[in-house]
């Protein structure tokens, strides 16, 4: 059902706000917001992304939103005239005294309150009762629900793995538990690449060359076209992309792939990208910082680091492996809020210490041989209320 206007409050979380404004069964023409002089921010964010979704957007201010006497009577005043109009009042957000207040109007006259379950995505009928619960219909897209949250899309790729490479990296995937030694040696020295008109590595040390399972490797790759090895020992690869692939890019395009294949299964699965750069602006400075995988389902943000390398960046593996976890946690936090979630894709078995710091944090796992088992994982994952 269509309510020609609605009035919202104001929080910081948008995307109850801005959720039920882009479902076309349901949106609004217009939407008048009630701000506290605290929110302004967050109503610019709100009036922007709302009018170039095509609705109006007007504006009511508040001037203590927990003085629930003055929220009541600025509500009044929202309402006069409109008593015979098709209003509704989205009560999702706010202080709990505008809430009450907003809501205690509306039922006055007899205009219809709801909200928006956090975990089921649902509109919920506060007034009247009768009125059957629905599913929103999860429109928004990464750029725009990145923005509810101050933060800006700088880029994102949206290819997954190339079509000549595929079989590669089903092989990849299919032998985590007898290459993931070996692949980690290629990872540091593609890492390691200089690009000087050619992307060469330093020179391949004769212990990997005579190593069975490296030279395997390096000829699984060579086959391919992604490098070659030159007069001087080193890996010479085709191209930025090639060395991308070589240096675990492979993982992060086979788990974008994955995800966008699921999307024809699941579609709660609303957008999804691989990496993303995300800025934002941190007293006055840009910070930017690189996502591997995202996506979202039924307007939750998910989050995906991938790990081909071992977990020993110049400290112990525990020290290195806690350090991804913690960026994890933070930028789960700082993109998504409460209702976000972040999981850790890694190459290479994961032992108990770091399996136990994920389970404290609350950081999802999938690694080493369940790989294999990725699509049932996301699928799993997307569908759980924790």
């Amino acid at each position: 059902m269509q309510i020609s206007t609605h009035l919202f409050l104001v929080h910081d979380e948008l995307i109850p706000n801005i959720t039920p404004a882009l479902d076309p069964r349901f949106r609004p023409s217009e939407v008048c917001l009630l701000v506290a002089p605290q929110m302004l921010d967050e109503a610019g964010r709100l009036r922007r992304l709302l009018r170039d979704s095509g609705i109006r957007v007007s504006e009511w201010a508040l001037s203590d939103p927990w003085d629930i006497d003055h929220v009541r009577e600025r509500v009044r005043a929202f309402v006069v005239g409109r008593e015979d109009r098709d209003i509704a009042l989205n009560a999702t957000g706010g202080t709990r005294p505008m809430g009450l207040a907003a809501y205690e109007v509306f039922r006055e006259i007899d205009r219809p309150v709801y909200y928006i379950h956090p975990e089921s995505d649902q509109v919920v009928w506060l007034h009247p009762h009768a009125r059957e619960p629905f599913d929103l219909a999860d429109r928004i897209r990464l750029p725009a629900f990145l923005s509810a949250h101050d933060l800006r899309l700088v880029s994102v790729v949206k290819q997954g793995i190339a079509e000549r490479l595929r079989d590669l990296t089903s092989t990849l995937v299919g032998k985590a538990d007898v290459l993931a030694g070996s692949l980690s040696i290629l990872n540091w020295y593609a890492s390691m690449t200089s690009n000087s008109g050619k992307f060469v590595s330093p020179p391949v040390k004769t212990s990997h060359l005579r190593d069975a399972k490296v030279a395997e490797m390096i000829q699984l790759f060579s086959s391919h076209g992604l490098l070659e090895v030159d007069a001087r020992q080193r890996l010479v690869f085709k191209d930025e992309a090639a060395r991308f692939y070589v240096n675990g890019g492979w993982l992060e395009e086979h788990v974008f792939a994955v995800i966008r294949q699921l999307r024809q299964e699941l579609p709660t699965i609303q957008d999804v990208g691989r990496s993303l750069i995300v800025e934002w602006d941190d007293q006055g400075s840009p910070v930017k910082n690189e996502i591997d995988v995202a996506f979202l389902a039924n307007n939750r943000l998910y989050l995906i680091e991938c790990k081909t390398k071992r977990f020993d960046g110049g400290g112990s593996p525990e020290a290195d492996a806690a350090s991804t976890l913690y960026k994890l946690d933070t930028l789960r936090s700082h993109f998504g809020g409460d209702e976000a979630r972040a999981m850790l894709v890694s190459y290479r078995t994961l032992g108990e210490s770091i399996r136990m710091r994920a389970d404290e944090i609350g950081i999802q796992l999938c690694f080493g041989q369940s790989l294999s088992q990725l699509s049932n994982h996301f699928k799993a994952w997307s569908s759980s209320s924790i």
